[in-house]
């Protein structure tokens, strides 16, 4: 007799009615998962025969590896801070380990060399771009990679988790024209990387609609600059009128604040801000800092998510998430005109 076919988390997951990640999830043990939803994976997995100690194709797993590594370019600012600490957890509830890898100051260092010796169940990319003949190495070796708030457009076929970033920025564009304010100024950072430019698009989209005809300037910044004094000088040197000012994330959001406090202007009297990342340290601001809220822990989870699917289905399309943001709204933006 022929030997029966062997039965998928695919499988599984069409059963029961939920995505491969849910149907993961449950048969894990990991995850916010309701007992209803839980329960009906488990019973089609019992129907259906899934082995659960064995691979797709019904090799062992014996040898497989449960540690993800997460790769980055650096680890000295919070939003890697922010990251570590989201795809720490993320992967502990799905049952795996987690590696640290860092991007070295090297011409002649390549990271995925180090990887291929570990051979981890897969790779978390963050703040790096990896090149084309970098991802085709990773694929010969049968490691899945997702791209965590990709820098550019991907070379080559490989998953992603972003967020929403031009909504984002229309989000605080909406929120700052809407409370009056006739002149505005865009903080971005450089290199101009793809999110920057997302959100620099669709902040100048909700002003075009919502305050057409306002002045709206550009401040390019390294992203590490702490300090903007300058920048707040030239644009308050002729024009005394409030402004509306949205960074392109929360460290140059908190660099207006310190050159807004060398010049003696008042936050949000003189200057309304809004940020995007919303870092902890946000809350924390005097005043508090209006963000757009960048959700880490659902981008980490979703990553890793990815990263277990192209393992159960190696087969499968490269996944493009973007997650959505959202608008917090604290003091350092003045109230709504209407």
């Amino acid at each position: 007799m022929p030997d029966a076919p062997i039965v998928t988390l695919r499988d599984v997951a069409a059963r029961a009615g939920v995505s491969i990640s849910t149907a993961s999830r449950a048969l894990s043990g990991g995850g916010d998962l309701g007992s209803a939803t839980r329960s009906r994976v488990l019973t089609a997995a019992t129907e259906l025969g899934y082995d659960r100690g064995s691979s797709p194709r019904g090799r062992p797993r014996s040898g497989d590896s449960r540690m993800i590594e997460l790769i980055l370019g650096f680890v000295e600012d919070e939003w890697t801070d922010t990251v570590t600490t989201a795809v720490r957890r993320a992967a502990f509830a799905h049952g795996y380990d987690l590696g640290l890898t860092l991007e070295r100051d090297d011409a002649a260092d390549d990271w995925p060399v180090r990887v291929a010796v570990r051979r981890p169940a897969g790779v978390i990319l963050g703040l790096i771009r990896p090149t084309r003949a970098q991802l085709l190495r990773l694929r010969e070796l049968a490691i899945p990679a997702v791209l965590l708030d990709p820098l550019s457009d991907p070379e080559g076929e490989v998953a992603s988790v972003g967020t929403t970033d031009w909504q984002g920025g229309y989000d605080a564009g909406e929120h700052l024209a809407g409370t009056g304010l006739q002149r505005f100024a865009v903080v971005l950072g450089t290199p101009r990387f793809r999110f920057g430019k997302a959100r620099e698009e669709g902040f100048r989209h909700a002003l075009d609609e919502r305050a057409p005809g306002a002045a709206v300037s550009r401040i390019d910044a390294d992203w590490n600059d702490t300090d903007l004094t300058a920048h707040l000088r030239a644009l308050f040197s002729s024009d005394r009128s409030p402004l509306g000012v949205f960074a392109a994330d929360d460290a140059l959001a908190l660099a207006i604040y310190s050159g807004a406090s060398r010049l003696s202007l008042r936050i949000p009297e003189d200057i309304s801000v809004v940020g995007f990342n919303d870092e902890p340290r946000c809350a924390l601001a005097v005043p508090p800092l209006t963000t757009v809220h960048q959700p880490f822990a659902e981008m980490a989870a979703r990553a890793v998510e990815l990263v277990h699917e192209q393992r159960v289905l190696p087969s499968g399309s490269f996944e493009r998430v973007e997650v959505p943001t959202r608008l917090v709204v604290r003091s350092s933006t003045r109230h709504s005109a209407s």
